[in-house]
């Protein structure tokens, strides 16, 4: 009786280590198997248990929390939680300047990001939440992932398109050559097929530090960033020349003190033709410029004018650059 009861522990003890073997060899499988999928592709996202890491290509890759907010209102980790993931990749998109093609969710383990360049996603704590600290991502790229020969183009080498949409005869020309003269680049000056209040510009390839010197240098204040345009040219980038002869854009200044009264003085007395001075008081935010991704060069024109060093993304703005000055 002994005996088989020892014998009919060790079958059981026997088939318990083979179905422990099993689930290890499954387990050993699943993580081989994502990191083989993963490993085909140049640009992704891994959502694990408790961040998002961006990866791109064997370069950079970037750690997102889950408790980082997307906007105001919802965080990675709440649509994480309802398995929104095309939405985390949409949102992404969004925010970073180089687009991440597939997702992969990881089941088991940790991956091994075999990258030159590992960071954590730069931040920024507005009303007690975090947020992407927008303005840090551009030089993160440009710094850490983009091949230094292509990113710094030699002025020579660049050709710029100036469309004139105000209406002013040869104001496009007299332009270009402004730009010819500071910067050594090609102009081609042209009619824009409409008049515009908005000044526009169109971004082919060229990098954004770039662009921000260019525009330094161009009299025009209201750019905003046109995506959708059909305009069929070689140039690096298009600069459309609006009228900004009406009240177009708000400029809110939010402050009480001297520095508040400062800026509206200098932002009026440069020619914004919409500075609106809000007396309120701003605590636990240090002094800064909030803006819509498409009014990017708006914003860095005030913020150099103001010497404003500090830019925060905030897409529900329309129309609308808010100064903080705390």
């Amino acid at each position: 009786m002994d005996i088989r009861k020892k014998a009919s522990r060790v079958k059981y003890t026997l088939l318990g280590a083979v179905i422990f073997l099993i689930a290890v060899l499954v387990l050993i499988y699943s993580v081989l198997s994502d990191n083989k999928e993963t490993e085909k592709l140049d640009r992704y996202a891994l959502i694990g248990k408790e961040n998002i890491f961006l990866v791109y290509e064997d370069r950079l890759a970037i750690k997102i929390p889950f408790e980082i907010q997307i906007d105001k209102d919802v965080s990675f980790k709440e649509l994480v939680k309802v398995r929104n993931y095309e939405e985390i990749l949409k949102r992404i998109n969004l925010i970073f300047p180089e687009k991440i093609e597939k997702y992969k969710k990881v089941k088991y383990g940790e991956m091994d990001l075999k990258v030159k360049n590992a960071r954590n996603v730069p931040e920024v704590m507005i009303n007690d939440k975090r947020h992407i600290l927008t303005s840090s991502i551009e030089p993160m790229f440009e710094d850490l992932y983009r091949d230094k020969k292509t990113s710094k183009i030699d002025n020579k080498s660049i050709v710029v398109d100036i469309l004139n949409a105000n209406g002013k005869p040869g104001h496009a020309r007299r332009t270009g050559e402004k730009l010819k003269s500071f910067f050594g680049l090609k102009y081609n000056a042209a009619n824009y097929e409409t008049n515009s209040q908005f000044s526009y510009i169109i971004i082919n390839d060229l990098h954004r530090e770039k662009i921000e010197d260019i525009l330094m240098q161009v009299n025009e204040k209201y750019f905003k960033i046109k995506e959708d345009a059909t305009i069929p040219t070689l140039a690096n980038v298009v600069i459309i020349l609006g009228k900004e002869s009406k009240k177009i854009f708000d400029v809110e200044v939010l402050g009480q003190g001297e520095i508040a009264k400062k800026y509206v003085k200098a932002l009026k007395s440069d020619g914004y033709n919409s500075v609106i001075e809000k007396k309120t008081k701003i605590s636990g935010t240090d002094i800064q410029i909030n803006y819509n991704k498409e009014d990017y060069y708006t914003a860095y024109k005030i913020a150099k004018k103001l010497g404003i060093n500090k830019m925060i993304q905030r897409d529900e703005l329309k129309n609308k650059i808010v100064v903080i000055a705390n």
